[in-house]
């Protein structure tokens, strides 16, 4: 039976290379995610919704395995014709692990809350839905409220995670 699970890593490995041994979601350690966002602010009043673009570096540690990741946020926001900067507190919780592939999942769910600060003295307390990928990628949807400018952030991003661990390879059959 081994033997046969290895083969199908082996096979897996070729094809897919988020499979791996074993691996927990939300594993010990760091992880470096670099996410491009766009999206809208908007007051919900007669003025024009205005275009938002983010760059964001969000190291984060698993603080409860398996359940729980906190980190910070530090990156950039264009908004308005101008380029803000952005920084705060991140938390990462896993809501589901996805579907499993010899003990680790292709892809799991997780709600992210985050209170970030801005050079504009804006004040964003939001968070949403992200899926991780493997260990490579994120996608998210957030809405922050800015609750110094009265308004909102509504964004969709894309996140590659740099650093990522390397994929153990099978032992040898």
């Amino acid at each position: 039976m081994k033997r046969t699970q290895q083969l199908i890593c082996v096979v897996l490995l070729l094809y897919a290379p988020v499979c791996t041994f074993a691996q927990s979601e939300f594993a010990r350690g760091w992880l470096f995610p670099l996410e491009l966002g766009q999206g809208a602010v908007t007051a919900f009043n007669s003025s024009p919704d205005l275009y938002l673009a983010t760059l964001a570096f969000s190291p984060q540690v698993t603080v409860v395995p398996g359940r729980l990741r906190a980190g910070l946020t530090a990156g950039g926001a264009f908004t308005g014709k101008r380029i803000y900067g952005i920084g705060g507190g991140r938390v990462s919780l896993l809501v589901w692990g996805g579907p499993k592939v010899l003990e680790s999942s292709v892809f799991n769910v997780q709600l992210v809350g985050e209170y970030l600060l801005g050079t504009k003295d804006q004040r964003l307390a939001g968070g949403g839905v992200a899926a991780e990928i493997g260990t490579m990628a994120t996608v998210a949807i957030k809405t922050h409220r800015d609750y110094a400018l009265n308004n909102w952030w509504f964004q969709g991003s894309l996140g590659i995670h740099l650093f990522r661990k390397k994929v153990a390879p099978p032992p040898s059959l």
